[in-house]
């Protein structure tokens, strides 16, 4: 007869961090991240499976991050998330996907809409797809200024198959933001 050793259930964490390197600017400009680390916390198979699926995807919980622009005149603005995409709109987050929500952008304190991809109709709230560049825009003409502000909202993802670990596991991406 077999028993299940409960302490080998213990051992079958997943740990979820996302470290963000130093991001780089154009020159007179620069990046700064409101913290340079973000971590999801450890969590078990059974805690993952608590929640509901959305098409088979299981979420490590929604953090959110503040990036700054800083110039020292005005300029054109623009930001890049370099990262290893998984597909079109997310990236390689270990064996799951992160998925980079845009919340807010402001331009020398004024709230501005963005170019390269859109924000959702409803909560305008916008998925940052792979490859794509924030651009600040007003009706649709990009901006210059001194200062920009981005809130986003990072969301660790992982299909519920890829959580039957036999051990800790870690998913893990290094994010760059680059303005240019």
């Amino acid at each position: 007869m077999h028993r299940l050793n409960n302490a080998t259930i213990g051992l079958a964490l997943l740990s979820t961090v996302c470290t963000a390197e130093p991001a780089q600017a154009q020159s007179g400009c620069a990046v700064r991240l409101g913290q340079p680390s973000i971590d999801f916390g450890a969590m078990t198979r059974g805690q993952l499976l608590q929640q509901p699926l959305e098409n088979d995807l299981l979420s490590f919980g929604r953090r959110r991050v503040q990036i700054t622009v800083q110039c020292e005149r005005p300029a054109a603005l623009r930001l890049d998330l370099a990262a290893p995409a998984a597909d079109a709109v997310d990236y390689r987050f270990g064996a799951g996907t992160l998925r980079v929500h845009v919340l807010a952008v402001r331009v020398d304190g004024k709230a501005v809409q963005w170019l390269g991809f859109e924000p959702g109709v409803a909560s305008g709230v916008a998925v940052w797809p792979a490859g794509q560049s924030l651009i600040p825009a007003r009706a649709g003409v990009a901006l210059e200024g001194q200062r920009m502000d981005v809130e986003v909202e990072l969301e660790g993802r992982v299909g519920s198959a890829q959580t039957r670990v036999a051990d800790l596991t870690r998913f893990e991406i290094d994010v760059r933001f680059n303005a240019y």
